[in-house]
């Protein structure tokens, strides 16, 4: 057992939200209980994974997307009031990091994706006012077949690509989410094949008529990685029970 103010600065001494500009409030987002001994994590603060936090008997529950966003009403009605009211009733906690969570070298959607999958001469890659979220590296020759095969069963998501650039691929680089206009700064480096979460309607001519391989897994899919990555994190240093809540959206 520890207490929701020690895991808040352990998140926020780990993850740095201080150092990266947001449209969402990176940190506790909802106060709940005291003593936390049960924490779930997930993609996003949606109905579903909160329910299903509620259903584990959660006392925190750490998301990448969040609650509140830059822009939203300030009106807590509809959906938003039953997040909150369960939330509230049950003395959940929730926490959020957005870009945070994305740019992290250990336990983000980006550096560990890198990793896992093999890629090595790592480096920071893809703006975002000013700060680096993504990354890019290399890979031994691999087809656009086999490249393919591999972020689909990584992801566990099928791959959506424009394969405009060379057969056999070497230079990679990666921005989990809803990133697919990043394509252009993978464009103005070189890179033989972008990754990310997200299309659009001109991707596809951007792909073919600038000569490389874009691929999309899937929004939601691709920021499971540190959701994950928390959860283990936290039971490894913290020794506390924790649980990725996987819900399904295929976006």
């Amino acid at each position: 057992m520890i207490t929701l103010q020690e895991l808040c600065t352990h998140l926020d001494t780990l993850l740095s939200p201080k150092e990266f500009p947001d449209r969402s409030p990176n940190g506790l987002q909802v106060e709940g209980k005291e003593e936390i001994h049960r924490v779930t994590t997930g993609v996003s603060a949606s109905l579903e994974t909160i329910e299903a936090a509620v259903a584990s008997e959660a006392d925190a529950l750490v998301v990448h997307h969040g609650m509140f966003w830059e822009g939203d009403p300030y009106n807590i009605t509809r959906s938003k009031k039953r997040k909150l009211q369960l939330l509230l009733d049950h003395g959940i906690s929730l926490l959020a990091y957005h870009i945070p969570l994305d740019a992290h070298t250990e336990v983000g959607n980006n550096w560990k994706a890198a990793r896992d999958l093999g890629w090595t001469e790592l480096q920071a890659f893809g703006l975002f006012k000013g700060v680096h979220v993504g990354i890019k590296g290399s890979i031994a020759p691999t087809s656009t077949q086999d490249f393919t095969s591999a972020l689909e069963e990584y992801y566990g998501h099928p791959a959506s690509t424009a394969l405009g650039g060379k057969d056999t691929i070497q230079r990679v680089a990666l921005i989990s989410g809803g990133a697919h206009w990043s394509i252009q700064e993978a464009i103005d480096q070189g890179v033989d094949a972008f990754v990310t979460g997200t299309q659009d309607e001109p991707i596809w001519n951007l792909a073919f008529e600038e000569g490389i391989n874009f691929f999309a897994l899937g929004h939601s899919a691709t920021e499971k990685v540190g959701p994950k990555a928390i959860a283990q994190h936290l039971s490894h240093t913290l020794k506390l029970d924790t649980q990725f809540i996987d819900t399904d959206n295929p976006f």
